[in-house]
């Protein structure tokens, strides 16, 4: 689970400022909030322009660069507020009784400067510039050149490696691949999984694959007055009929409504409940940007309590807006 991520010169950020997801010793916090010593998540609130979404993308920022669909200039994001020509992070894992901790600088042109990973004190990997070495691979040393400069060397060696002999990181990158991030705004999608192997996670596709259950067993656990039912794709061609009236929710005594005609409210809770559910069963963290968009207020509280009651190696990152009076 993620404990601490320490960055500087990112985006607005141009001083070092410091996440930390280690609990204080509040008693409120250990009977809802805490597993294995670290807290299972977080909230940020703020006014627009506040840095909620910089902050959560400091997160995000790791796990976008070690997608192996994601090939973007991460130079663009050091920050324009001062000299300085890099952005650095450090990040605390912990993994059972093991520590893990991974750090990288890039300079604005998106080449990576620096790298190095460490266990339990122990280096694994350091990187220089475009050379490296590390105990993960049978090569080990890497010359000057060999190392593709503007790409995380950490991502090839997740993608080419096993971690047989290092139990402590598989699970570590079993956690960052269950990851999620979800950003209404973001303009190549609002569901990132960071596993791209996982393409259930879209309702369409959630309920394709793994039917109303879960999401009615939700419903029913808290009291919620309707259930869903859904006629799945037949055969290897789409249906004719589209998937929000494919998709009903039906309440005693009333006619079934389709997706398309519910609430914007209950259309984002259907939305969300596959990332809620996968991160639950598989641990991960979910990242939400907005979480306050298009939710009541004791929606949100019972997702969050949901959440926490139903997860152990799960963290939930929220971003909310803070309404001005």
């Amino acid at each position: 689970m993620l404990e601490k991520v320490t960055f500087k010169n990112f985006k607005s950020f141009t001083q070092k400022t410091v996440i930390s997801l280690i609990p204080t010793k509040s008693e409120i916090l250990n009977e809802a909030n805490v597993y294995d010593g670290d807290l299972k998540g977080c909230a940020f609130y703020g006014g627009n322009a506040s840095g909620k979404t910089n902050a959560l993308n400091s997160v995000t920022l790791l796990l976008d660069l070690l997608r192996t669909d994601c090939s973007f200039n991460a130079g663009g994001l050091v920050t324009w507020f001062n000299k300085e020509k890099t952005m650095g992070f450090e990040f605390t894992f912990k993994e059972g009784q093991n520590r893990i901790i991974y750090c990288f600088e890039i300079d604005r042109e998106g080449k990576v400067v620096k790298e190095k990973l460490t266990l339990d004190n122990k280096e694994i990997l350091d990187r220089i510039l475009d050379s490296a070495e590390t105990c993960l691979t049978e090569k080990g040393k890497y010359s000057a050149g060999e190392v593709d400069s503007k790409s995380l060397f950490l991502k090839f060696i997740i993608f080419n490696t096993t971690f047989s002999a290092y139990p402590a990181l598989d699970s570590w990158v079993k956690f960052l691949k269950n990851s999620i991030y979800i950003n209404p705004s973001r303009p190549f999608g609002r569901i990132i999984p960071f596993n791209c192997n996982r393409h259930y996670l879209s309702l369409d596709e959630y309920l394709d694959s793994q039917g109303e259950k879960a999401t009615n067993d939700f419903f029913k656990e808290f009291n919620f007055p309707y259930y869903i039912s859904y006629e799945k794709n037949k055969g290897p061609s789409p249906s004719l009929i589209p998937f929000d009236r494919r998709l009903k929710i039906n309440r005693e005594e009333l006619t079934p409504i389709p997706l398309a005609m519910e609430s914007f409210g209950n259309q984002t809770l259907l939305n969300i409940l596959p990332s809620f559910l996968s991160v639950i069963k598989t641990g991960g963290i979910l990242a939400i940007d907005e979480f306050s968009s298009g939710l009541h207020n004791k929606l949100e509280e019972l997702l969050i309590h949901f959440f926490n009651e139903k997860t152990k190696n799960g963290q939930l990152l929220l971003f909310l807006i803070l309404p001005i009076y």
